[in-house]
């Protein structure tokens, strides 16, 4: 299978199937996307939030085409490597989780060595990850900042690691594959809405699934399902996950459905993931 490299000057502000695809590649080919950080080195210069715009926060770069892909088949993209060179510590007045706790923008360049951010005085491990990754819906155009979507977007899930895999629906020819937003760390659903910003580059082999009909995104990593619920509520995102897993037990492994309903009440765990939307997954151990 072939290895391809996408630039960072190949980069989207949407997930959109009027963009022509920066790529096309052949199921199972491995791509190298690169991304940049330059709206946090104009942060940090003193521009506004609004002098860069916010899209410029969440650039993805992309898409790229797979060949065979149509709709009602799904990608398979395997998380292979994430790599970060820069990362930013970013505090903004009334952005997300303590917000209002600050009425000064910062962004600082924060120092990456031996596998650790030094933030202060304190090392943090790094553990690189991607924020936003999706495929084009069928009609008009997604936000890479919010909301997320069933094709994906701005999930900021903390799984989205090396050793993941993730499904995403195919709604257009060749699915068109856009990916950004890379962390050096994040906590588990995002909790300010911020993380260790990064940039860098992400390497993911890229798969076809033909007839995999998904309604939301699907991971696979060390032996368990998640499941994802997307929606305006909690409640509903709660009940969405739910139904997927039951519905994967039943259909899709021939479970009798009180014995499904069982295995959920004592195995399932549930996991939020970020911010930009209600977000909820049900995940299932194999065994």
């Amino acid at each position: 299978m072939a290895e391809h490299t996408l630039s960072a000057e190949t980069f989207q502000v949407s997930f959109d199937a009027s963009i022509p695809p920066a790529l096309e590649i052949d199921p199972g080919d491995t791509v190298t996307f690169q991304t940049s950080d330059v709206a946090y080195d104009r942060l940090a210069a003193g521009e506004s939030v609004e002098a860069i715009g916010l899209p410029n926060f969440n650039r993805v770069t992309g898409p790229v085409s797979v060949r065979g892909a149509a709709p009602g088949d799904a990608l398979r993209v395997e998380v292979l490597d994430v790599q970060v060179r820069r990362a930013w510590s970013v505090w903004l007045p009334g952005f997300g989780g303590l917000g209002h706790r600050t009425d000064v923008q910062r962004a600082v360049r924060t120092r990456l060595a031996d596998g650790h951010a030094q933030v202060g005085s304190h090392r943090v491990p790094l553990r690189p990850m991607i924020g936003c990754i999706g495929t084009a819906p069928a009609e008009g155009a997604g936000s890479t900042f919010e909301p997320a979507y069933p094709f994906g977007g701005n999930m900021d899930l903390r799984e989205m690691e090396p050793g993941t895999t993730v499904y995403l629906p195919v709604n257009v020819a060749g699915g068109l594959l856009s990916m950004g937003d890379l962390h050096a760390a994040m906590g588990t659903a995002e909790p300010t809405s911020v993380s260790l910003e990064a940039a860098g580059q992400a390497t993911l082999r890229i798969g076809l699934e033909p007839a995999m009909a998904l309604r939301f995104p699907r991971l696979r990593r060390d032996g368990e399902t998640f499941f994802l619920g997307i929606a305006e509520s909690f409640d509903e995102a709660h009940a969405l996950a739910l139904d997927q897993a039951y519905d994967h037990l039943v259909d899709e492994r021939g479970i009798d459905p009180f014995e499904a309903y069982a295995l959920i009440s004592a195995r399932c765990d549930m996991r939020l993931g970020g911010p930009a939307s209600a977000i909820v997954m049900a995940v299932l151990p194999d065994e």
